[in-house]
């Protein structure tokens, strides 16, 4: 996330972050932005993903849900936008939830998950 790569790299701005990991060879460089979202980066495309609006209950386990859909979708081969979108949500999902370890959603969870958070935009 922004704060740690900070503490890391001593960079706070998102953009200079994702350069920094894709000069240094990183093939796709994540920046999670907190409540602004998150942002992928290749060497091709940059792409942010505005955060979901949900009622947060307790954050514990929302990174490694994140990590998890996003290993998923890097499994699977998905375009780093429908990765940002499935990592963010699933973050944004387990946060909803009083209990990670039982939140833990499937694909199917996350797709209806989603297309629940798409109405509720519209």
């Amino acid at each position: 996330n922004k704060t740690e790569c900070e503490m890391a790299i001593g960079l706070t701005d998102p953009d200079k972050i994702a350069d920094k990991f894709l000069a240094d060879g990183v093939a796709l460089a994540i920046v999670k932005l907190g409540a602004e979202g998150v942002m992928l980066a290749t060497a091709e495309e940059r792409i942010r993903i505005a955060p979901l609006k949900i009622k947060l209950v307790c954050g514990l386990g929302s990174g490694d849900a994140f990590g998890g859909a996003l290993s998923h979708g890097l499994i699977h081969n998905w375009s780093i936008r429908e990765i940002g979108e499935f990592a963010n949500a699933a973050g944004a999902y387990v946060a909803t939830k009083l209990t990670c370890a039982d939140a833990m959603p499937t694909e199917a969870i996350l797709r209806s998950f989603i297309s629940e958070q798409a109405k509720i935009k519209s």
